[in-house]
């Protein structure tokens, strides 16, 4: 009988953690289409020649990120791959999480000049209405308002 409580103990666990896990993954974290760049330009009700512009450097700035990222996940697998040698390389874990650093570095370049980019589109009046907005943005780490 004990083993059998036991059994059920911890199957009723398993069943409320995979419960708990379901709605973190799955749960409604961010509305449908989330898409940042559409609420910037929404939020500087952006007129159909500057939506024009902001489409085209948003797509352009969107598949240089994907890319960046997709090489950083690569290192990562190398790096981490290393878990199951007997002995480390020092100089090659270094190298890798150089290279990985150096990834970073660019993909915070490329999102900064892809801001730049913006401003120019944008009016004196958006121009400050955005740089408030990227402000906002920093200071909370990229989660919304009552968060």
């Amino acid at each position: 009988m004990k083993k059998n409580t036991l059994i059920y103990i911890l199957l009723a666990f398993l069943v409320l953690m995979n419960g708990f896990f379901m709605v973190k993954i799955f749960g409604d974290s961010h509305p449908p289409n989330h898409n940042p760049g559409m609420f910037i330009a929404k939020e500087l009700q952006f007129d159909e020649a500057q939506m024009n512009d902001f489409t085209k450097m948003n797509k352009t700035h969107h598949e240089t990120m994907r890319e960046i990222s997709r090489e950083v996940k690569e290192l990562k697998d190398q790096l981490f791959d290393k878990l199951s040698e007997t002995t480390v390389n020092e100089t090659e874990i270094n190298d890798i999480t150089k290279r990985i650093g150096e990834k970073e570095r660019q993909k915070d370049l490329k999102t900064f000049y892809h801001f730049k980019e913006v401003q120019k589109i944008c009016t004196d009046e958006q121009r400050s209405k955005f740089n408030s907005i990227i402000q906002d943005a920093l200071h909370r780490g990229g989660k919304k308002k009552g968060k």
